[in-house]
């Protein structure tokens, strides 16, 4: 893997060398979860690290740009479509979305389909912008082979309830949700007061610390404050002296007018968490 080839593409006439697009179809709590599977230049020699992508509520800020260039850099990535949203199937609820990631990471850990794909199971790693952060950090806390995770602005429904953002949390649901599979907004909040303990990225932060840790905060985030949603994991986290990378790039939610500074980061980190394994 090559950080520095993140935005380069490479220039061929033998069509067997281009990278290639997969649709997937992995089956989760009983619902098909759709999606698709990024695998890099064939000039670049596997088995591949592996990002799996993991998409905020509801998703409309897609993370299309860091998939490729990830795959530019020599990584498989796979992006999927929580359960009820964007055309996969079943209802969308908070709960369901770690078991979503946890299902497609087993999926991708196994040997005949890291074999098919020539992904490196030693190398898997979890990225997730926003509730999709939230996601990942849940997950990696179940999924002991993971690699490392990298959570860009999470947003934290514990810290929404803590701080009293729950007023923000219902509208968010209500207006940007109506593209989502669910029966009511109500009951999607529901799910988040009743789960919030559970849902908390600060829940069995221990855990978590076993693995490596990206978190990239957006300093002037509005959705999901710094200093209320990423900031108190990252002390415990430095309390237990992990391996911890914390970045703050200037910029809203969305790192809108940063992608190019958040996709570097990404890439690097992986990097670098890969030639520690080596040396």
């Amino acid at each position: 893997m090559k950080a520095e080839n993140a935005f380069v593409e490479f220039e061929t006439e033998e069509a067997d060398s281009f990278p290639e697009i997969f649709e997937l179809n992995i089956v989760s709590g009983g619902c098909h979860i759709y999606g698709y599977l990024l695998a890099p230049d064939k000039r670049i020699e596997g088995p591949y690290p592996t990002v799996i992508m993991s998409h905020g509520f509801p998703g409309y800020t897609t993370n299309n740009d860091l998939e490729l260039a990830l795959m530019r850099t020599g990584c498989v990535v796979i992006h999927l479509n929580h359960r009820g949203a964007w055309g996969s199937d079943g209802e969308y609820l908070f709960t369901n979305l770690k078991d979503d990631l946890i299902a497609i990471a087993k999926w991708a850990h196994n040997p005949a389909i890291a074999d098919q794909y020539g992904i490196d199971t030693d190398n898997i790693f979890l990225v997730g912008h926003s509730m999709g952060g939230q996601t990942v950090l849940n997950a990696a806390k179940d999924l002991k082979f993971i690699k490392g995770v990298a959570a860009l602005a999470p947003y934290d429904i514990g810290a929404a309830f803590r701080y009293r953002m729950e007023k923000d949390l219902f509208l968010m649901i209500e207006t940007e949700g109506q593209c989502l599979k669910m029966n009511s907004a109500s009951e999607v909040y529901e799910n988040a007061l009743i789960n919030q303990q559970t849902l908390s990225i600060l829940n069995r932060y221990e855990e978590l610390s076993k693995h490596n840790v990206l978190l990239v905060e957006a300093s002037l985030d509005a959705v999901a404050p710094p200093d209320k949603m990423i900031k108190p994991l990252a002390d415990k986290l430095k309390s237990l002296d992990t391996n911890l990378t914390y970045r703050s790039i200037k910029s809203s939610h969305s790192f809108i007018g940063q992608r190019m500074t958040l996709t570097r980061i990404v890439g690097e980190w992986i990097e670098s968490v890969i030639s520690d394994t080596y040396h």
